[in-house]
């Protein structure tokens, strides 16, 4: 969500960048209509230069005149008559000059454990502001500039999601395995003072963050609500090919009591702040053995789905919804496989009951073991194309239709963590085979015959 607007004059030159590329543009958006075509560069917008979407975001909107450059170099002066939304442009690259890197060296750190050969942008080190305004990803405030700080209070760019780890100073420190990482309260005070809201993460890590440290971490970060908006705790997952010394998952008696805590401390602060405030992951959850996920209502309107806080919910309760609405017959019975990791298996199990309750069949949930990652991770958008191929020639010949997740195809869907296609998984089985990402998606998958 963004907040705010804000024109960016004071934290950035007008002669700095070159402008960004235009990719696309949408046909019959305001866009298109004011004349920006694909290999358009947006050299300045009312004078200045957009360094990235950020700016072509915020300024677009109240654009008095957009200069750009064709692809023939030739120039061009475009005058708005109606506001512009950015979303009617992609953009070669939304911020150019990459990715600002992480000066962390945090033993658990997923991308320091991969093995050689895998998808190209699984090796970014990201911990970039930017990124985490624009996408949702977590940063550590460890690699701010003042510049940087200048722009976020400017802009008003909220919310951020920041991994906190541990509000004890000394145990972010190790944690982080940065001698020099600011103490993180401060930083968090800042950026209440400039406006922008926090969704904090803490990296459970059994035997340092945990416990009384846990304790210590909610009850400071409560203490800044509402600037700080939620508080999630996730349990480090470790890879096979992760090198560590000193961390360690929780075991499921530790994820348990985590769990617990987190809903003592929601019975403590809703009275008080208006929301739970700390969310235990569904991992967390289900690590800990528990059955049943809290209501929705305990999630407070799921502010960090994408972090899996409330995600099976979520899910859960959409798929009942759209059943209770279907008007149309149910379909006669066929042999479908919903292939899925091990974290999502629970609640499509219930939702395969739910099925089998409205139309009287049941789809099969096909569970993948991540033999390339190893059994601590669960999600299913870290399975391997391997894994699913083994997967799919695993299922009877007679399944008429396999769903697999979308999650392993990456965001362009174009291939599998380790370079496998759609088209290679899909060839692993005879049978239809589909991708799916939403209830509403498998749905239709179902519905159709």
């Amino acid at each position: 969500m963004m907040e705010g607007g804000g024109r960016g004059v004071a934290v950035r030159s007008a002669v700095a960048a070159d402008g960004l590329v235009v990719r696309s543009v949408l046909p019959g958006s305001a866009a298109a209509k004011l004349g920006l075509k694909p290999g358009d560069r947006v050299l300045a917008i009312d004078g200045l230069v957009p360094r990235d979407v950020i700016d072509l975001q915020l300024e677009l909107p109240e654009a008095r005149c957009v200069a750009v450059e064709r692809a023939d170099g030739s120039r061009a002066i475009l005058r708005p008559e109606a506001p512009l939304d950015a979303a009617g442009l992609t953009l070669a690259e939304a911020i150019p000059g990459g990715i600002r890197e992480c000066n962390n060296h945090c033993e658990f750190c997923f991308i320091r454990g991969l093995p050689e050969g895998l998808r190209p942008t699984l090796y970014v080190f990201d911990d970039d502001y930017r990124y985490s305004f624009l996408w949702g990803n977590f940063l550590t405030l460890t690699n701010l500039s003042e510049a940087d700080w200048a722009r976020i209070g400017y802009q008003r760019l909220s919310p951020l999601n920041v991994s906190v780890h541990a509000a004890d100073p000394a145990v972010r420190r190790r944690l982080l395995n940065n001698r020099h990482a600011p103490a993180i309260l401060p930083q968090l005070e800042r950026l209440a003072g400039l406006g922008t809201q926090v969704n904090a993460q803490v990296v459970l890590c059994a035997g340092i963050n945990d416990g009384t440290v846990l304790d210590e971490t909610i009850r400071d970060l409560a203490a800044l609500h509402p600037a700080v908006r939620s508080l999630s705790v996730v349990p480090v997952g470790l890879t096979r090919y992760s090198r560590t010394r000193s961390i360690r998952r929780p075991s499921p008696e530790e994820a348990a009591i985590a769990a617990e805590q987190c809903e003592r401390w929601q019975a403590s602060l809703r009275p008080k702040l208006g929301v739970g405030f700390v969310y235990a992951s569904d991992e967390l959850y289900l690590l800990g053995g528990r059955e049943e996920l809290p209501a929705a209502d305990g999630y407070d309107g799921f502010p960090v789905l994408a972090n899996g806080v409330g995600l099976l919910r979520s899910m859960l309760d959409a798929w009942r919804v759209l059943l209770s609405r279907a008007r149309t017959s149910a379909p006669p019975s066929r042999n479908v496989a919903w292939v899925t990791g091990h974290l999502a298996a629970p609640a499509l199990q219930k939702m395969a009951g739910d099925w089998r309750r409205y139309a009287g069949w049941r789809p099969v949930v096909c569970v993948v073991d991540n033999t390339f990652f190893g059994d601590e991770v669960t999600v299913s958008g870290l399975l391997s194309g391997h894994d699913l191929i083994r997967a799919l020639r695993s299922l009877p010949a007679d399944t008429d239709d396999v769903v697999l997740p979308s999650g392993p195809f990456g965001f362009d869907g174009r291939g599998t963590l380790d370079g496998v296609s759609v088209e290679e998984v899909g060839a692993a089985h005879p049978g239809r085979v589909h991708l799916a990402s939403t209830p509403g998606e498998l749905l239709r998958i179902l519905s159709n015959t």
